[in-house]
Parts: C-alpha cells; structure tokens; sequence
C-alpha cells in the first residue's frame, strides 16, 4: 500500500469478510441492499441531488483516468452484457410463441 493509516476496526472487518462463508457472504450482502435502498429512500430531493452529483462526478473522472486497457475491457464487457441480454428476450419471445402456438409443434 501506499503508507497509508489503516485503522484496526477496518483490517479486522476485511479479514472477517474474507473468512466468511458463502451464506454468511450472501447474508452480508442482503443486509447492504436493504440498508442501501432505506438510505436512499429516506433522503430528501436535496440529499438526492447531491448524492447524484457527487456520482456522475466520481464517473467522469474515473472514466478520464482509465487507460486503455481498462477502456477496451470496459466496452467489451458492455459488448458481451448487451448480446448476453438480446439472447435472453429472443428465447423468451420463443418460449412465449411457442406457448400461443401449440398447432406449430409437431406431434410425437
């Protein structure tokens, strides 16, 4: 690291969230959601607009300072999501054409 403070509280967090188990990791992720969603459920439109800012913020400078490596896996994963998705709505379309049609299937 880059001799920075690390208090115990936080080292003794980071171990314990790489010992735990794969429920105890779900759990804990559960838990974070919930919070998250309270949290932002809570805020007035000032809190909201603030918090908004401060993301698109973070997302320019983050998206000014990514080398070129990091760009290409960035939009080759945006790539792969997107046709992953369009897969997904095309078998859907069929499981659900398939069903409105059953004279199309054949007999067996």
């Amino acid at each position: 690291m880059d001799n920075k403070f690390i208090s115990r509280d936080a080292l003794r967090k980071r171990k314990a969230r790489e010992n735990e188990t794969a429920s105890q990791h779900e759990r804990r992720l559960t838990r974070q959601r919930q919070r998250r969603r309270q949290k932002k459920a809570s805020e007035d439109a000032e809190e909201r607009e603030a918090r908004l800012s401060r993301d698109r913020e973070r997302k320019r400078v983050k998206l000014a300072t990514e080398t070129d490596e990091q760009r290409n896996k960035r939009l080759n994963y945006y790539r792969e999501r997107k046709t992953y998705l369009k897969n997904i709505v095309n078998q859907d379309k069929g499981a659900i054409n398939q069903d409105l049609n059953p004279q199309k299937q054949q007999p067996k």
